[in-house]
């Protein structure tokens, strides 16, 4: 197959973001497939330029796979205007760069954000073939429930959007399985909606990551001997992250606790507002870092910290940074509802609290650092072989190559 994948942020794990897609087309890569990628040509966690000084799309090939960076508006932060240029942005040369394409035989669009959905319909559309929709996030649904989107006109378009981008879409695929009930509950025949969830790439947590080089990550980083629990990835409106500051008042007094932040986004500049606020010396911010280096900071830590938000709309959250958490085998304290406690506790490998309760998480914390250190290791090691067993990114990609051979030889 010859297949364009339109995804607006396309990690190649020399970023801090998930790179899902990545590890796809790579796989499709090592299988006899072609695969071309159009992405934007921006740092989406920084809200800059990938490549300076270089007008037009930027061409690279990595592991195979052929990505084309095409020109989007990079200083989208702090206005919903300008997030809409950058999406406006990418459409528009997305759709001119892919006529200079050879034909594919199927278009694979992801959202977020939802205009790629609209993009991967009209360039299909242009071209003659069909295309899947993956979803990452429900929208017009998440924005509204985070009150990120109030205005009662642009949720009505935006629904309309979503609507048309699943009906003309020759197959959808859920992130969760609450991603996957909630497209089905809006009409949508659910023989069209397939679960795939993330997973873990297991070459990034292999035995290099040992106790000699733990040791040296807490040294550079100032850890000491302190109980380290540990948040890494996005910092936005969606993840609850102030769950974690206030368990992190809570603890003010408790000198064992460090909590660290591990990333960027739209959402840091007010953690870090409200931890000045409160005085707080036990919280630390860390800058973003590579995935391919993120095992050994993943494993320096204690224990890791998960909040999602109230609301039934969040018991369908699933996100890719859980499976790193567990691959690391350390135990994970989850505050919320749903599909992540679910497998957490399947995997028997932490400790359930309320969403948003950050007294609990706190309680959590004291009652997870009186466990005896190789008991608490046991627990980690459970929620490994866990994901190991059960979410092994070659597994799931080997289904991802499934739905795509099967969508073209019925189109």
């Amino acid at each position: 197959m010859n297949i364009l994948c339109l995804c607006q942020v396309f990690e190649t794990g020399d970023g801090a973001g998930s790179e899902r897609h990545f590890y796809f087309s790579k796989y499709a890569v090592s299988k006899g497939h072609q695969v071309t990628v159009i992405t934007s040509n921006v740092d989406y966690k920084n809200a800059r330029a990938k490549f300076t000084g270089q007008k037009g799309t930027v061409s690279r090939t990595i592991a195979g796979v052929d990505i084309l960076y095409v020109y989007s508006y990079a200083t989208f932060r702090g206005s919903f205007f300008k997030r809409f240029y950058y999406y406006l942005t990418y459409f528009f040369f997305s759709i001119v760069q892919s006529f200079k394409l050879q034909k594919p035989d199927i278009v694979y669009a992801v959202s977020t954000p939802l205009t790629v959905g609209l993009l991967g319909y009209i360039i299909s559309r242009l071209r003659g073939v069909p295309f899947i929709f993956e979803v990452t996030d429900v929208w017009p649904d998440a924005a509204v429930a985070c009150g990120v989107v109030k205005s009662n006109t642009l949720i009505k378009l935006a629904g309309m959007l979503e609507m048309f981008c699943y009906k003309k879409a020759a197959h959808i695929i859920g992130l969760t399985q609450g991603i996957c009930d909630n497209i089905i509950a809006k009409g949508i025949n659910r023989n069209k909606v397939s679960l795939l969830t993330n997973g873990v790439d297991f070459t990034l947590f292999n035995s290099s990551v040992n106790n000699s080089t733990i040791s040296e990550v807490r040294a550079k980083f100032g850890f000491g001997s302190k109980f380290i629990a540990m948040y890494m990835g996005a910092h936005g409106a969606y993840n609850a992250l102030e769950t974690i500051v206030e368990a992190a008042v809570f603890l003010k007094g408790d000198f064992r606790f460090l909590f660290v932040f591990i990333g960027d986004g739209d959402a840091k500049p007010t953690l870090q507002r409200l931890v000045t606020t409160n005085g707080l010396n036990n919280v630390m911010f860390l800058q973003p870092i590579p995935r391919s280096e993120s095992a050994s900071l993943l494993s320096s830590a204690d224990a890791f910290l998960l909040p999602n938000r109230k609301g039934a709309f969040f018991t369908g959250n699933l996100p890719n940074k859980l499976f790193d958490f567990l691959a690391s085998g350390r135990p994970v304290i989850v505050a919320g509802a749903g599909e992540t406690p679910e497998l957490v506790l399947a995997a028997k490998c932490g400790i359930i609290c309320a969403a948003e309760d950050s007294k609990a998480m706190a309680e959590a914390l004291i009652n997870l650092s009186m466990i005896p250190v190789d008991h608490r290791i046991s627990m980690g090691e459970r929620g490994r072989d866990y994901v190991l067993k059960h979410y092994d990114r070659k597994h799931i990609s080997d289904q991802f190559l499934t739905i795509l051979n099967d969508t073209v030889s019925h189109k």
